[in-house]
């Protein structure tokens, strides 16, 4: 049994040894095998079916190995055949079976502590959202990725975490934010002592941010600090062995790019060299498209324009994917000789090129976020609907009209302070600036509270499980109403207020007593109902039979509003409306017992957004508009600042 035991392993090595041509007999090897010999014949033909182009059958063969190692209970070689698979899909490129194929694997790692290859497994599907222009998910991804390691304290998974974030940050073109997030990495990695290749790959990440975004210092420093690391590990032990070279080579092309941008160019000069020594004794085809890269930068600042071109030709003929930088350097060189009708065309080509990959991406992205913050709609009953409905509209109607309120009073101020001298404009602006501010402070207060209503009595009524008598049914329903009327008044306020600087007379069609005027006004303003202070209204004789030829709605309008602003600033006492005419006018007198108006600010308080007394609710404009419609009827609004009880405020109107 023995005997046959190792001419079964023999075959298998040489299986092993043949390559493609051999898949068929290894296959018929793999079921005679048990054990690790199984588990490594197993990883052998997933890499060889790999390897020949047929992804399937090796994620099939990985299949079998998962199930092999089920049924032997071996925890750890179930790992790697995961881990093998999620390898597998990441190599080639097999984008939508990774994102549907990585949650299962990650679960799987989580319940059994294999915290590396869960973070590694978490890293590549991010790196499916970001390089198919999914920034956004990928940057998410990255964020909660910290957030679990922070959690599980696993510096491996942080490290990851903060690589992800700072590659998604520099394709953001975010590079501060990259900087930062590499340098975190870096912590993460020298508190768990990694490998030079885990170092090599943030420390050159670091290095081309810093360069993108011309920081050749930090670059350069950045630099020598990942050449001490990689000879301190080398050190402890104790060789330095010719695998690391692409390490040497990358860095140095780094530190050349930095003094090239410094302008240091002997030095940059010294660097590139010592990394061609090394491309030569063991080299990548990426190393060697490393210094390619550096040498187009190191012969733009030198000035040397055709080995620009040279450079350009050998970083093509490569075909690692260069791509636009090269058409840029190429554009860059034609310029520095004077070339200029092929320069043009370069950067034209290159132009619509990133062009059409930026619309591309900008699709890609556009659609990202429509997936993100997608929700499903909710069918709402009847009321909810209205009041949402209601809510919506209202909000939209204020801010159309303080937007166009804004603009007129920006336009107004700037046509005063043409014709003012400079000293003057200026404090009109800033008084302005400090009024536009209170007014928006002193809506937001007034729509708040209904809104809040309405949106606190609409999740009531429509949650499914609230049962409401009638009593409460009914009191809502009022509070409600009464939310709504308050926010229609403040939107019929400003709608007037819209119209507060018109200077086009308002037409008059009606014939009306004064007495019908000043009725319906104290009825508008509820004067009755206020129960704080008395109201009285005072006719003289010769008042009665006065009839005006004038609009009914807008005089009554214009005095509401101040018999509104009597009732407001009288916490206690009585607001008195006298109806009086001259020989031309007829008067309307309002006075009241309250907090007063300073003779200084008789003509102040008739500008927009003003109150002097913050304590009181409103918006200032009342006053604003009543003395608008007043002018435009042929009368006026003024105070009559020898009152000293409280305020009195005079409206005429023409007989």
């Amino acid at each position: 049994m023995r005997t046959i035991k190792l001419a079964i392993i023999l075959l298998c090595g040489i299986c092993l040894q043949m390559g493609a041509s051999t898949i068929d007999s290894l296959r018929q090897v793999v079921p005679t095998l048990k054990g690790n010999e199984r588990s490594k014949a197993y990883m052998k033909l997933s890499q060889l079916l790999s390897s020949e182009d047929d992804p399937q059958k090796a994620l099939d063969c990985l299949d079998e190995w998962i199930a092999f190692e089920q049924g032997e209970h071996n925890i750890e070689g179930e790992g790697k055949a995961r881990w093998s698979k999620v390898a597998v899909l990441t190599n080639c490129a097999m984008d939508s079976m990774l994102l549907k194929e990585a949650p299962e694997q990650m679960a799987w790692f989580k319940k059994h502590r294999q915290w590396n290859r869960y973070y590694d497994t978490w890293d590549s599907k991010a790196c499916v959202y970001m390089y198919s222009s999914r920034i956004q998910t990928a940057l998410r991804e990255a964020q909660d990725m910290l957030a679990d390691a922070q959690k599980n304290d696993d510096n491996f998974g942080k490290a990851a975490a903060y690589q992800l974030m700072g590659v998604v940050y520099e394709s953001m073109g975010q590079y501060d934010q990259a900087v930062d997030v590499f340098r975190e990495c870096i912590k993460q990695l020298k508190q768990r002592e990694s490998e030079v290749e885990a170092f090599t790959t943030v420390f050159d990440y670091l290095c081309q941010t810093l360069d993108e975004s011309h920081r050749y210092y930090e670059e350069l420093d950045v630099a020598r600090e990942w050449e001490q690391g990689i000879l301190h590990r080398m050190q402890r032990k104790g060789a330095f062995p010719e695998l690391h070279f692409p390490t040497y080579i990358a860095c140095r092309c780094n530190k050349a790019s930095a003094l090239a941008g410094l302008n240091r160019i002997e030095e940059a000069e010294q660097e590139i060299c010592k990394a061609e020594e090394m491309q030569k004794a063991c080299g990548t085809p990426l190393g060697q498209y490393r210094i390619y890269y550096v040498r187009v930068h190191y012969a733009l600042a030198a000035k040397q324009a055709e080995q620009v071109l040279a450079y350009c030709d050998s970083l093509e003929a490569l075909d690692l994917n260069a791509g636009g930088d090269v058409a840029a350097f190429r554009g860059e060189a034609y310029l520095q000789m004077g070339r200029m009708d092929e320069a043009a065309k370069t950067f034209r080509d290159l132009y619509y090129q990133k062009d059409s990959v930026f619309n591309r991406e900008m699709r890609i992205q556009l659609d990202e976020l429509n997936t993100l913050y997608k929700v499903d709609e909710l069918k709402m009953q009847t009321q909810l609907e209205r009041s949402r409905f209601l809510i919506g509209m209202a909000v939209v109607l204020v801010v159309a009209l303080l937007l166009a309120m804004y603009l007129r009073h920006v336009a107004a101020a700037k046509l005063r302070r043409e014709h003012a001298l400079l000293k003057v404009a200026n404090a009109r602006a800033e008084e302005s600036s400090k009024m536009k501010t209170n007014f928006i402070q002193q809506i937001s207060h007034e729509i708040r509270t209904p809104l809040n209503v309405l949106s606190g009595f609409t999740q009531i009524i429509t949650a499914p499980d609230v049962k409401l008598d009638e009593a409460t049914k009914n009191d809502i329903n009022t509070r409600i109403i009464e939310s709504t009327d308050r926010i229609t008044g403040l939107v019929n306020k400003m709608l007037e207020l819209s119209d507060a600087n018109s200077t086009a007379v308002i037409e008059s069609h009606d014939d009306v007593s004064a007495p019908q005027i000043a009725s319906q006004a104290a009825e508008e303003a509820r004067m009755q109902q206020a129960r704080h202070i008395t109201f009285e209204m005072q006719v003289a004789p010769d008042v009665e039979a006065v009839v005006l030829h004038t609009n009914m709605r807008q005089a009554s309008r214009a005095l509401m509003l101040l018999l509104d602003n009597a009732r407001k600033f009288t916490k206690q006492g009585s607001v008195r409306l006298i109806l009086e005419k001259t020989d031309k006018m007829m008067r309307f007198v309002v006075e009241d017992t309250g907090i007063g108006v300073p003779a200084a600010e008789a003509e102040h308080i008739f500008e927009e957004f003003v109150q002097l007394d913050n304590y009181y609710d409103g918006t200032g404009i009342g006053l604003t508009v009543a003395r608008s419609i007043a002018r435009r009827l042929g009368g006026d609004v003024e105070l009559d600042t020898t009152y000293q009880p409280g305020a009195r405020f005079v409206m005429t109107l023409p007989l």
